[in-house]
């Protein structure tokens, strides 16, 4: 142990700009959402669909790459093919990948609204950490929104709360990279 007093965490200050244009593209995807939140909705299905269905091509293709694997190579590729199975599905129907999809998001802003709420903490003391943690806070409640009413929720709830997301995250930055020029 030391006696020495709480000494501040250097701060390696980013270039404000590149915050501020992540802030702006966040902002204007979140008012996007926003104006059509069911298309919003809609698109976050389809997009999820072609990622899972893509990862299952490449776990395909890497289950065949090894052929020494044995057992390893046959549960890549049937993970694979579960992953490719789930990706077209939601690619045929995004509706019904919606409910599922609506979950995973309350689950990823409320890990994200514990991270930023993390960092802020640690920037507290300089410039702009309240936005941030703010930011935070928003994340949160809204993952937490999401599950209590998720019974009730229309499919147009998940673009609403994505778009919300996505313009708290973009002011958040943007306030941030603001205060840091």
């Amino acid at each position: 142990m030391t006696d020495e007093p709480y000494k501040k965490q250097e701060f390696r200050r980013p270039d404000w700009r590149w915050l501020l244009i992540l802030g702006a593209l966040l902002a204007v995807g979140g008012i996007m959402a926003l104006i059509n939140p069911f298309a919003a909705s809609l698109t976050a299905a389809a997009i999820a669909g072609a990622v899972v269905g893509l990862a299952g091509i490449i776990h395909l293709w890497l289950a065949f790459q090894d052929v020494e694997f044995g057992a390893g190579s046959v549960g890549t590729a049937l993970l694979g093919l579960a992953l490719m199975i789930f990706g077209v599905a939601l690619l045929a129907n995004p509706m019904a990948g919606i409910v599922s999809l609506t979950l995973i998001v309350a689950g990823f802003f409320m890990l994200i609204g514990v991270l930023r709420v993390w960092i802020a903490m640690q920037l507290r003391g300089h410039s702009g950490w309240g936005w941030f943690m703010t930011s935070g806070v928003i994340s949160i409640v809204l993952g937490l929104l999401i599950l209590i009413a998720m019974s009730d929720a229309p499919a147009s709830v998940l673009g609403i709360l994505l778009g919300i997301e996505l313009l708290s995250s973009g002011i958040g930055a943007a306030a941030l990279a603001w205060r840091l020029r």
